[in-house]
């Protein structure tokens, strides 16, 4: 990723609304969207994309239009917003350990007739799974075993008991063992694709392993679903694998370019902004921290500034420091002009989605539509 490449960084910019603003390019969106989509059918499993990403039902409906097989959500208020706007098959990738955190979901997947997995971790998060059930008895409902594959967030070892206890006690209360899931975020720190594809053979490598060890204990079906962008670009999906859930594949974003995993041209989403004021030391545009976020990328990639901007010609400036409604711009010899308008591809798409309540979809044409961030602020 070269910043003074000018031909990578250019695109058309149409002023026509006020800045800031998330503009998502509809071509390139759905290029990405196709491309993981004919990845999973080819290997001959289900994609279930995380929708943390874009955070939009209308997206969401493209990827299930596509052939995603359902989706996951980060937050049970995430999932509602999602089963509100007609989703029917869902996974909720965050440990349950109190009842009434999923009250309210697994009733609306009552009325709504929603499959719904939850993930659990320890026996404590059984119990709570259990509790919530036997008020909503019911749900469509089964629960997957979270396994820590290298990232040491959330997750049983696989190279203890802990699974098999887990399905016992899922077994003995009732509920379905919906097999194992995984992330493999840590990928994020492995620096290139060849050094994430060794992380994600390894992450199979622990999986099979730990379904080796619940299969002899006497759960036969025991699916493997695992979920990472970087490591479902830069290696095959073996054929253990039953499920994959990529989030971030969606819109891209210069983290996904550092890693070698995509090209600038990929990248679907950039926020549009202004220069506002130049002086000696930097340009001022008017997306700051709470457009952009102060993310420099997840999990360890930690990028040197924050995006970069580049004007209609592609000609680029690194956005060096934020304040909460300011970006700070390194101009060197090319000094833009008070009203300038420019692209910023932002280190984390992610993190910059969940700050909007909206996004423009610019189509090829110029014409564009305004489509809402469906669950924006759902962190509970």
């Amino acid at each position: 990723m070269d910043i003074n490449d000018t031909q990578q960084w250019q695109r058309p910019l149409i002023d026509d609304r006020l800045t800031p603003y998330i503009e998502v390019d509809a071509v390139r969106l759905e290029q990405n969207l196709q491309h993981m989509q004919r990845k999973a059918s080819a290997a001959g499993v289900a994609l279930r994309p995380h929708i943390k990403t874009h955070k939009s039902v209308w997206i969401a409906q493209r990827q299930l239009e596509s052939g995603a097989q359902g989706i996951t959500v980060s937050k049970p208020s995430e999932g509602i917003s999602f089963i509100q706007g007609g989703v029917r098959d869902l996974l909720l990738a965050y440990p349950i350990v109190q009842p009434q955190s999923v009250a309210e979901l697994l009733r609306l997947a009552v009325q709504h007739q929603v499959k719904v997995t939850l993930i659990a971790d320890r026996l404590q998060g059984v119990a709570a799974i259990a509790d919530a059930c036997q008020q909503q008895p019911d749900c469509e409902l089964a629960v997957a075993i979270k396994v820590d594959v290298g990232l040491h967030r959330i997750g049983v070892n696989p190279d203890s008991d802990e699974a098999v206890l887990i399905a016992q006690a899922l077994r003995d209360r009732g509920l379905r063992f919906a097999g194992l899931v995984s992330h493999a975020g840590h990928a994020y720190g492995a620096g290139n694709a060849a050094a994430i594809a060794d992380v994600a053979r390894q992450e199979r490598v622990l999986m099979q392993r730990l379904q080796a060890k619940l299969q002899a204990a006497g759960f036969a079906n025991c699916p493997i679903s695992v979920g990472s962008t970087p490591t479902a670009l830069a290696a095959e999906i073996a054929p253990c694998i039953s499920e994959i859930r990529p989030g971030n594949y969606a819109l891209l974003d210069l983290t996904a370019c550092r890693l070698g995993l995509s090209h600038v041209n990929q990248l679907a989403m950039s926020v549009i902004t202004r220069v506002v004021a130049v002086n000696d030391h930097f340009a001022i545009v008017d997306a700051g921290s709470k457009m952009l976020s102060s993310d420099k990328g997840p999990h360890g990639t930690n990028a040197s500034g924050f995006g970069i901007a580049a004007d209609e010609t592609g000609h680029s400036y690194e956005v060096t420091k934020l304040s909460e409604e300011h970006g700070f711009l390194l101009y060197h010899e090319r000094r833009p002009e008070v009203g300038t308008l420019l692209r910023i591809f932002p280190n984390h798409s992610c993190a910059v989605m969940a700050q909007s309540d909206g996004f423009i979809l610019r189509h090829a044409s110029g014409h564009s539509e305004e489509h809402a961030v469906s669950a924006r602020g759902n962190f509970i």
